[in-house]
Order: structure tokens, then C-alpha cells, then sequence
């Protein structure tokens, strides 16, 4: 199982709710969830930051996901959506409690 924090600078925060919503349907079929989505700032033209928790079977599955053909038909809203972001993925998992 791996982990990965995705920070997005937003360029349409509606634009990235319709992205989400198939991109979310396409990464299910790979073993992939968000775990949690949160924005950290919003401004009045609708751009802003956010982030996402994801979780994955596999690095590989996570890599198939990012060149699935689905998503990559998505890409021209992606780009109405999305300025930028990083992406930073877990190497180990640790558990404090």
C-alpha cells in the first residue's frame, strides 16, 4: 500500500470538481481512493489551493492510473482546472499510536 499527497494550485475550483469527479471514477478502477480532499485557500476568482490524500495498491498501480488513457482524454480540462501541482508519494508507512 502506498500513500500520496497531492497539492494543487487551482486555477478553477469548479473546472476542478468536474475533473475530479471522472478522474475519481477512473482511479477507483486501478485500486486507488482519496482518502481526503481539503482546500487550504479559495480566492474570489475561484482559483485557490488544495490538497489531496490518496491511497493505492501498488506504485504500479498508482503509475497505470496516471497514463490511463481515460485520463488522458481528460487532459484538456485538467488544464482549465489544475495550474500546477506536486506530487510526493510514501516510501514507509508509520503508525505513532
Amino acid at each position: 500500500m502506498i500513500n500520496i499527497l497531492v497539492t494543487l494550485d487551482v486555477k478553477d475550483f469548479d473546472m476542478l470538481a468536474i475533473f475530479e469527479s471522472k478522474a475519481a471514477i477512473i482511479m477507483g478502477s486501478h485500486g486507488g481512493t482519496i482518502i481526503r480532499a481539503f482546500e487550504i485557500s479559495r480566492k474570489d476568482d475561484k482559483s485557490g489551493q488544495e490538497v489531496h490524500l490518496l491511497e493505492f495498491p501498488s506504485e504500479a498501480a498508482f503509475a497505470e492510473y496516471r497514463s490511463d488513457p481515460r485520463l488522458l482524454e481528460h487532459a484538456d480540462l485538467r488544464l482549465k482546472a489544475i495550474e500546477s501541482m506536486t506530487v510526493m508519494k510514501s516510501i514507509t508507512l508509520k503508525n505513532y499510536v
